[in-house]
């Protein structure tokens, strides 16, 4: 009998997070997409291996631990919900490890950064699926699976979090987000986000006008604040949807225009901005190569 499944989460390697990169920081863009440079801080892998999370964690700027524990928890609700989906479809849900197992197996493999925040994270899922428990009507269509489309000729891809068939037949799409405090503004926060979407815009090429909209799944991760949910449909924005198509392929474009008139990617424009260089999730991870002049091996 063949193993059981550990799933792929994450951004697909043709979808927003590549174009907002480039729209954001064209040299940020380049570094990553035009040199493969590391986003990792030499001495985080250095304190992670020797075990020193608490160093590693202040040296390490390109994995917070917000990202980690989101990354757990959007695990672990990938897991829950692709085997709610065998179960529906009268399949073996043992396809895929149990969700709680899947996170302890991707905390040891990732380190002691992972293991350190692990356990809460399994807290915080089971609490969500006490929560929901009694209230997910829905049929679950897709799990993080990948679905892609062209635009204008060019490649778009999404990873999508979970699809689902409402009782009345409208499919939904859902994206798991978490928070350290859920707040009021993360309707709007999220309803100009391009990775959400586009997300609708994949969905649409399938589904048609069955596609009713998108719900981010808030998930507050917080013990000290106590773990709450919320599932608001994402505020409309009927403008960049329209625009949606065209300003991919406009990006794509610009893209191909700035690798045929600069191929010295080192020289390609930096944002320059502290909004940018250091984010909500920290420093950006080549802020040192851009402040200094230098890459870092």
């Amino acid at each position: 009998m063949a193993e059981p499944l550990v799933l792929v989460t994450g951004s697909s390697s043709r979808g927003w997070h590549r174009l907002q990169s480039f729209l954001e920081c064209p040299q940020r863009f380049a570094w990553e997409h035009r040199y493969g440079v590391p986003g990792y801080d030499k001495d985080a892998k250095r304190c992670a291996q020797m075990g020193d999370f608490r160093a590693a964690e202040r040296a390490e700027i390109s994995r917070s631990p917000n990202l980690i524990r989101g990354s757990l928890v959007h695990l672990g609700l990938s897991h829950y919900y692709a085997r709610m989906r065998e179960t529906q479809q009268g399949r073996d849900p043992e396809l895929y490890l149990p969700w709680e197992d899947a996170m302890k197996v991707v905390s040891q493999k990732e380190g002691p950064l992972y293991r350190y925040h692990c356990d809460e994270m399994i807290d915080c899922v089971a609490a969500y699926i006490n929560h929901y428990a009694d209230r997910d009507d829905f049929e679950v269509l897709h799990v993080e699976e990948l679905i892609e489309g062209r635009i204008f000729g060019h490649l778009y891809m999404g990873r999508l979090d979970l699809v689902t068939r409402s009782p009345d037949g409208r499919i939904w799409a859902w994206d798991h987000k978490t928070t350290g405090r859920i707040e009021k503004k993360h309707k709007i926060f999220y309803s100009v986000s391009g990775q959400l979407l586009g997300y609708r815009w994949l969905l649409t090429q399938i589904y048609g006008d069955k596609v009713a909209g998108l719900r981010v799944n808030m998930v507050q991760n917080n013990r000290d604040q106590g773990f709450a949910f919320d599932r608001p449909l994402m505020d409309p924005a009927p403008h960049l949807f329209r625009m949606f198509a065209e300003r991919v392929a406009r990006t794509e474009e610009l893209i191909a225009e700035y690798d045929q008139k600069y191929p010295d990617h080192t020289k390609w424009p930096a944002a320059m901005n502290e909004m940018t260089c250091y984010g909500r999730y920290g420093a950006c991870p080549h802020i040192e190569k851009c402040r200094l002049g230098e890459v870092i091996e």
